[in-house]
C-alpha cells in the first residue's frame, strides 16, 4: 500500500515536571528536544505499520534538519519529494506536561509553506497519481487545501485530513466532506461542529457527532476521547458505535492520536470497517502512551495481527 503525506514538520521542545505541576511557578524536571509535527508522525507511524510512504514537506539546512531526514530515511519513508531552504523552514512546538503525562499548555510556531504549494502546483499530478491514499495536513494552507481537494478529485484518491490548529479547516468546514473519513479527536470535533462533546459519554457524543456530520455532509466519520475511547459512524452503510480505551500506564500522550490515525486510515484503506479501523488504532495508542516517543514503532505494528 502506497501512501502520500503532505505537511509540515515541527522540532519539539517538551518538559516534563518531576512533581505535582504548578502552572504558575517554577517546575523542576526534564526537558526533551525531539522530532514533531503531526504530518512527520504520521509519515513515521504509517512506515512502521507496514506502508510504503511518500513525504511532501519541508527541511531546512539546519543540523536539526538533517537530524531528522536521516532519521526518517532510516524509517523507510521516501524523501525523494522533500524540499530544502535555508533556516526557518520547519516548525517549532513547545509544550508542557503535568505531573500525569497530559498536555499543559503549548505553544508553536509554524513555517513558510509557499514553497510546498509550490510543488503542488508544479508536480502534484505525478504525486497523486500513483498512490492508495493521500494523507493531507490543510490548516498548512487554504492554497495546501484547496490543491489537495482538487487533485484527490481528479485522480479518484480517497483523502484523509491530518488536524493542525484548525484555522483553514473552520473557513470551510464543507470541505471536510470531501475527505473520506474524517478522523480528529473530541476536541477538535468540538470545534469542528460548534459543540461541547468533552462532558459526553460516549453514546451521547455519537448522537451528536452523528447528527452535526451529516449537516456538513460528511460520509464518515471517527472521533477519539482520550481514555473513554472512540465513536464512529458511517452514513452511507448505517454503521455507527463506540469502541473502548485500551488500559495502561500513561507516561506521555503526545503522538498517540496519530499513531491511531495512521493505523485507521491504513485500516480503512485495507478495505476494512470502521468498527475493525478503531480497536486496531485503538491498540497502537495504548502502545506509544507507555513510551516517552511520540510515534510507534514496527514491534508494536507486529502486535497488531498477534
Amino acid at each position: 500500500m502506497r501512501v502520500l503525506v503532505i505537511g509540515i514538520v515541527f522540532t519539539d521542545i517538551k518538559g516534563f515536571p518531576f512533581s505535582k505541576y504548578d502552572p504558575l511557578g517554577t517546575n523542576k524536571g526534564e526537558v526533551l528536544i525531539t522530532h514533531g509535527g503531526v504530518s512527520r508522525n504520521v509519515a513515521e507511524d504509517m512506515a512502521a505499520l507496514g506502508a510504503e510512504v511518500g513525504f511532501l514537506t519541508i527541511f531546512d539546512d539546519t543540523p536539526l534538519g538533517l537530524d531528522m531526514r536521516t532519521h526518517l530515511d532510516e524509517c523507510g519513508v521516501d524523501l525523494n519529494h522533500v524540499l530544502t531552504v535555508p533556516d526557518g523552514g520547519m516548525g517549532m512546538w513547545l509544550a508542557v506536561f503535568d505531573e500525569s503525562g497530559n498536555l499543559a499548555g503549548s505553544v508553536s510556531k509554524a513555517p513558510d509553506v509557499a514553497p510546498l504549494e509550490e510543488a503542488l502546483r508544479l508536480h502534484g499530478d505525478a504525486l497523486f497519481r500513483d498512490v492508495d491514499a493521500v494523507v493531507a495536513e490543510f490548516d498548512t494552507s487554504e492554497e495546501t487545501a484547496r490543491l489537495c481537494c482538487e487533485l484527490s478529485r481528479k485522480y479518484k484518491k480517497p483523502l484523509y485530513v491530518i488536524v493542525g490548529n484548525m484555522g483553514v479547516i473552520l473557513r470551510d468546514k464543507k470541505r471536510m466532506s470531501l475527505c473520506d473519513c474524517v478522523i480528529m479527536n473530541e476536541i477538535e470535533a468540538g470545534r469542528l461542529f460548534d459543540a461541547r462533546l468533552l462532558d459526553l459519554s460516549p453514546e451521547n457524543a455519537l448522537d451528536t457527532v452523528s447528527r452535526k456530520a451529516q449537516g456538513l455532509g460528511i460520509r464518515r466519520i471517527i472521533v477519539t476521547m482520550g481514555k473513554n475511547g472512540c465513536v464512529y459512524a458511517d452514513f452511507d452503510t448505517g454503521e455507527k458505535g463506540t469502541v473502548p480505551a485500551l488500559p495502561c500506564r500513561v507516561v506521555d500522550t503526545t503522538g498517540a492520536g496519530d499513531s491511531f490515525f495512521s493505523e485507521a486510515v491504513l485500516s480503512l484503506t485495507a478495505g476494512m470497517g470502521l468498527k475493525q479501523a478503531c480497536e486496531r488504532g485503538a491498540r497502537i495508542a495504548a502502545r506509544v502512551v507507555q513510551t516517552g516517543q511520540s510515534v510507534c514503532t514496527k514491534e508494536d505494528a507486529r502486535t497488531l495481527d498477534e
